[in-house]
């Protein structure tokens, strides 16, 4: 059993949220990432198994702050063991009025309704480790909270689960999350998701190689660690994305 696997594991005994705290109603997502941009989604985490640990930024109200005046939409880690996560990092993030992904290890609707409660706007399911009638099941729940959906793959394959829903946008990650190796395979990905209205790039994207993936045609790029150790290099990929 891999790490993540270890992690779904123990979601039945993750705390859910009982009280709400959302003070607006949902942003869509998905129609901030079809406005013919290069979006960019700054996410905030802690620490990662990846070995990512001390984020320049204390904490995510500083985060908001800085990232803010660059991010088309935040991303926030809120599994709580390997990432140091939590679900009341989206509540302050509110406040911003742009869409917030909640970044977990989803397999479950109570999950789901945890990050509505919060104030989440989206939320991450990840095909590789999901069959395709629970990503749809779980797709089709967010929407009835108003949710969007981005669903990740890593392996190819597994494209084919992914549910073509009014609320789902489709992700690939250049992590292979089973053995945490950056093995991404972007070009081929891309030929394969084509046909999907919304395609977000995610996972190592830094100074050596972003100029390359902004050529490509997908309409947003997941960025965490890159910034959350050096935030000036959002001032460089904003200027040349827009």
């Amino acid at each position: 059993m891999n790490l993540v696997e270890k992690i779904y594991q123990r979601n039945e005994k993750r705390e859910q949220v009982l009280v709400e705290a959302r003070i607006r109603k949902p942003i869509p997502m998905k129609s901030k990432l079809m406005d013919g941009k290069k979006n960019l989604i700054i996410e905030y985490k802690r620490q990662s198994p990846s070995g990512f640990s001390d984020p320049v930024f204390r904490n995510v109200q500083e985060f908001g702050q800085y990232a803010e005046k660059f991010a088309d939409a935040f991303s926030i880690l809120t599994e709580p063991t390997h990432f140091l996560g939590n679900y009341q990092y989206g509540t302050g993030l509110q406040n911003y009025n742009k869409p917030i992904l909640m970044k977990d290890f989803v397999d479950r609707e109570s999950m789901i309704e945890s990050g509505y409660k919060s104030g989440f706007d989206a939320v991450l399911l990840i095909a590789d480790f999901l069959n395709g009638e629970r990503l749809e099941q779980l797709s089709e729940y967010a929407a009835s909270l108003h949710m969007d959906v981005l669903i990740e793959f890593h392996d190819l394959i597994n494209l084919e689960r992914i549910p073509t829903g009014e609320n789902v946008m489709c992700g690939y990650n250049r992590r292979d999350l089973k053995t945490l190796a950056m093995d991404g395979r972007e070009g081929e990905a891309l030929d394969l998701m084509l046909d999907r209205d919304v395609r977000v790039l995610e996972s190592g994207i830094n100074r050596e190689n972003y100029e390359t993936f902004l050529k490509m045609p997908f309409q947003a790029y997941l960025i965490g660690t890159s910034v959350l150790k050096e935030p000036e290099f959002l001032m460089e990929i904003k200027k040349r994305g827009k």
